[in-house]
């Protein structure tokens, strides 16, 4: 079986978290995903392959450090989800503040002048780019961008370079939580070094390329080619060798759940989201009726197995009521949180690549008994048709 820890150190009055050290026992299979070369984001989740260059090459250009490409990203993807979205703006014209383009740069009126600012300073013959130079043009934007984030104190000081694209907290949080989401994979794949966000804490910090230590993500269980995952005859789910590695995590978190059964509260400690080498904790042992889990605390399991207990979670083990507030609307390309009503009680549930981890169960599942189990979604239907639920999922995912 699959075991990890959650390495942490005091920082004052806070914890910082450095990262998850997956340790794979003798006696189990694994796997491994491995990312691309090192400094570069490569297959990360969530992030369209042609536009990884841009974010890379910008990144390097401006001199915005070895997280700079998951900042561009993220900004990327909050302002018009990588440039397919079909809000005003976007593709043509401009929104009510007057931005325009991928990255939503200003072009006049109340969001300024930064496209006619930068424009620039985007490389002449950019691979991808517009001759001219064009807002609208995925690589072009994405230069234009990068440039004034290094104007406006990046590397150096984050916050202040997106407080001055845009002051807005719902857009603050959703970059941190993707760019802790993206370096937290790729440092564990070799790629990145780690990130320091706004609030001081330091996330996805692992050894590099080079330092003798693995470079890629190891998961333990059933494997299985392509990226759809199978719930196997045993009740483990056979991990797809080709989904990102944060969803292959998710999986093999999932799968360390499987013989246990449901208790109420059991499972709501940060402690028992830590696994260290050796026995499994008893996460209810103290709480009601454990061990065991209930709907929030596997949820939450799942989260702190893929490294968003901290960016996502805040470091906490939400209850079914706080997933409301988890992540974004919405289903998601890879992960979706339901949360809402069953008989009459706050219920959440969760999706990974097409398989649900639920402590209801909507079909016979083994092994038989009560708590979480992996079902197929289609065993999950029920859940959306007898309750109320609504659709979550985690930036990127």
């Amino acid at each position: 079986m699959i075991r990890w820890a959650i390495l942490v150190a005091a920082a004052g009055t806070g914890t910082v978290v450095f990262g998850i050290v997956i340790l794979i026992g003798a006696a189990t299979s694994s796997g491994a995903n491995c990312g691309a070369a090192s400094g570069a984001p490569g297959s990360v989740l969530g992030i369209p392959e042609q536009d990884q260059s841009y974010f890379e090459g910008a990144a390097q250009q401006f001199g915005l450090g070895s997280n700079g490409w998951a900042y561009l990203a993220a900004l990327n993807y909050d302002e018009s989800d990588f440039g397919t979205s079909n809000l005003p703006g976007v593709q043509s014209g401009t929104n009510s503040d007057g931005a325009a383009g991928p990255m939503q740069l200003g072009v006049g009126g109340q969001a300024g002048q930064a496209w006619q600012e930068y424009e620039g300073d985007v490389p002449a013959n950019l691979s991808g780019g517009a001759e001219p130079p064009s807002v609208y043009n995925e690589a072009d934007a994405v230069y234009a961008g990068a440039a004034k984030l290094a104007a406006d104190g990046a590397p150096g000081d984050w916050l202040k370079a997106l407080v001055a694209w845009n002051d807005y907290q719902p857009e603050l949080e959703t970059v941190e939580t993707l760019v802790a989401l993206w370096t937290t994979e790729t440092a564990s794949t070799g790629t990145g070094a780690g990130t320091t966000t706004s609030a001081g804490t330091t996330t996805g910090a692992a050894p590099g390329p080079g330092t003798g230590a693995g470079t890629c993500l190891a998961v333990s269980g059933p494997s299985i080619p392509g990226a759809a995952s199978k719930v196997e005859a045993d009740g483990l789910v056979a991990i797809p060798s080709q989904a990102p590695p944060a969803v292959q995590a998710m999986l093999a978190a999932g799968n360390e759940l499987v013989d246990y059964r449901y208790s109420w509260g059991g499972g709501h400690s940060v402690a028992s989201m830590t696994i260290p080498p050796g026995p499994l904790v008893d996460p209810g042992a103290e709480e009601n009726g454990g061990p065991g889990y209930d709907c929030s605390s596997t949820t939450s399991f799942l989260l702190w197995g893929a490294g968003m207990g901290e960016s996502l979670l805040g470091g906490q083990v939400d209850t079914s009521s706080e997933f409301a507030n988890v992540g974004q609307p919405g289903p998601g390309r890879w992960v979706t949180i339901y949360y809402g009503e069953s008989d009459g009680q706050g219920h959440v549930f969760i999706d990974v690549d097409g398989v649900v981890m639920d402590t209801v169960h909507g079909a016979p599942t083994f092994p038989a008994g009560t708590g979480p189990r992996w079902q197929p979604l289609s065993d999950a239907a029920f859940e959306l048709a007898t309750g109320s639920f609504q659709a979550r999922h985690p930036p990127g995912m």
